[in-house]
């Protein structure tokens, strides 16, 4: 077998393959790490501005996120900015009613308290059985809700405990998603406000200035429910019963349930009919006692007046009078009028004697 030597040139032109493949790997290398650089320098800028477009798209859509997920706002806040609804009530035994509740007055003064109700002598459903002033009052007083359990607790030491209750409910969401609605209709109100002072079209200035009333009128509602939440949340009612006779108070704190639950629920709904009915006759009595009074001796005059009147007998006309019109119809009936011959004149009666023709003269007499 012979080999074949290699030709002159061959070795020069694989060279320069390898040393152009070497320069061409050394070139990618070194964009590589340019590129890697590059991209690591630029990294920073990138970031910056996707979070500030982030935070600028969050802000945009903070009013409609808030109103679509109200749930979702209302967990992210910490307890002391949850929005609660509170109240309490507290039964007391005391000795004295009239003492009871100046030292209530009192307490609640330093709470920064007001009375809402007061009932001294009488339930708040009606009366009862041995409910006087000196056995039983109740009065209602509004603190700050921060003050609602110190409140309490000062109160229990005026007699003593018979019942104490609270309850709390959460209307944070209801809140998160009322205050998110007011943003974003305030701010549909300022935009139409805006089209309304550049457009100058007569009809798209009504329609702009119908649809600014209606969404006025909404935002208005919005801002109602909104400031009662806000009133409900920032103040907690609290009901105290105080009584001598702890049995006045047992069914208010531990009203009965099952049969005689609803038996003596009935009985009380029937005899506060019974009494709504009793006081509708009460005020309509005087006026029908003044009715009588007056108008039935008026019906017996109008009745003996009629009664006068149809008993009387008829006018007839004085003789000589004027009768009645010539013109004017008769209502009587005519009279019959007998046969009656007709008379025959002189003439008729007498005949006609006949005319006899005279004999003509003879011609030569």
């Amino acid at each position: 077998m012979m080999i074949t030597p290699p030709r002159a040139g061959q070795g020069t032109r694989h060279g320069r393959v390898s040393a152009a493949a070497a320069l061409l790997a050394a070139g990618l290398l070194l964009g590589g790490c340019t590129g890697s650089e590059s991209s690591t320098s630029g990294a920073p800028t990138r970031v910056g501005d996707a979070a500030a477009y982030s935070s600028e798209e969050a802000a945009d859509r903070a009013g409609g996120a808030s109103a679509a997920s109200p749930a979702d706002a209302a967990s992210e806040l910490t307890v002391s900015d949850q929005k609660l609804i509170r109240s309490a009530s507290i039964s007391l035994q005391v000795k004295n009613i009239a003492q009871a509740m100046g030292q209530v007055r009192g307490v609640m003064a330093g709470f920064d308290g007001w009375t809402l109700s007061e009932n001294v002598g009488s339930y708040v459903e009606g009366e009862g059985e041995g409910v006087t002033p000196d056995t039983y009052a109740t009065v209602t007083m509004s603190v700050p809700a921060d003050k609602l359990d110190p409140a309490l607790d000062e109160l229990q030491k005026i007699g003593e405990i018979l019942d104490r209750r609270s309850s709390t409910q959460n209307v944070t969401a209801e809140f998160v998603d009322t205050a998110a609605r007011v943003k974003a209709m305030e701010r549909a109100v300022a935009r139409i406000q805006d089209l309304i002072d550049q457009t100058k079209d007569i009809d798209q200035l009504v329609k702009l200035e119908r649809e600014l009333s209606t969404r006025q009128t909404e935002l208005e509602g919005i801002q109602a429910r909104l400031q009662e939440l806000q009133r409900q949340t920032a103040r907690s009612p609290i009901t105290i019963n105080l009584t001598t006779e702890p049995e006045l108070v047992a069914n208010l704190a531990s009203p009965r349930e099952g049969f005689v639950g609803g038996l003596q629920a009935g009985w009380k709904a029937f005899m506060a009919s019974l009494v709504g009915l009793m006081a509708v006759i009460g005020a309509l009595l005087p006026f029908a006692i003044f009715a009588g009074v007056i108008g039935y001796p008026l019906w017996r005059i109008i009745r003996a007046i009629r009664a006068t009147r149809a008993n009387k007998p008829p006018k007839t006309p004085p003789s000589g009078g004027p009768g009645p019109h010539p013109w004017a119809p008769s209502h009587e009936p005519p009279l019959p009028v007998a046969p009656t011959s007709r008379p025959q004149s002189t003439s008729a009666q007498a005949t006609p004697a006949p005319i006899t023709p005279s004999p003509e003269a003879p011609a030569g007499g």
